[in-house]
């Protein structure tokens, strides 16, 4: 009996060193990795931006200066927690906004860029989601993103979307995006989230006078 008492509290012991540690480290990480997930998201804003191209390299200290040089936060005062942004050296009607939405796994968030200059989407960006490799997951690919750029948010079709996600390869109106074959509930779950993301800016910014 007395064998067995050692071995738990022995067991005991080694488990407890070890969250001790394992808390530790977390806790000196903790600045580091909030840190750096703050500089992933701005890669991605400046990116949006186009101040990031591909055959520009910047060391990843450089980029909160050069994100506070370059970017300026919108702010509204019906939604204080609205993460979005406009060019700091540009009078271009350039908007990047945050987005978050239920997938059909796991939530998708990321950031759209809007232009109300010519009323079109520029860009858009994915920095979280739980998507199927292969299948929902084709959203982080570059193909895909692509589809949505230059599509026009200005009308609102008769079933009330600004943008409908179709059946891949069948997209042949400009208000039309190619979804993902096999994937539809992630298609289905990007169209809702990217419609209400532009109806809740364009509310917001009063129809795209307002800024």
């Amino acid at each position: 009996m007395n064998e067995k008492i050692r071995t738990v509290l022995f067991t005991l012991a080694i488990t407890a060193v070890f969250v001790f540690m394992v808390s530790g480290i977390n806790s000196l990480l903790a600045d580091k990795i909030s840190a750096n997930r703050t500089i992933a998201r701005q890669k991605v804003i400046l990116k949006l931006f186009g101040l990031l191209p591909a055959d520009r390299q910047v060391d990843d200290t450089a980029i909160p200066a050069l994100f506070a040089a370059e970017t300026s936060p919108i702010s509204f005062p019906s939604q204080p927690q609205y993460e979005c942004y406009r060019p700091g050296r540009s009078s271009a009607k350039l908007f990047v906004i945050a987005f978050k939405g239920q997938g059909f796994w796991d939530n998708i968030s990321g950031f759209i860029a809007l232009n109300l200059d010519n009323n079109t989407i520029s860009g858009l960006e994915f920095t979280q989601h739980g998507e199927t490799p292969g299948l929902g997951g084709r959203i982080s690919e570059p193909e895909f993103k692509a589809r949505f750029a230059g599509k026009p948010f200005s009308t609102v079709r008769s079933d009330g979307l600004r943008l409908k996600m179709v059946a891949e390869g069948s997209a042949k109106n400009p208000d039309e995006v190619d979804g993902i074959t096999g994937a539809t509930g992630t298609s289905n779950a990007i169209e809702k989230i990217v419609n209400s993301t532009i109806n809740n800016f364009l509310k917001l910014n009063e129809g795209g006078n307002n800024l």
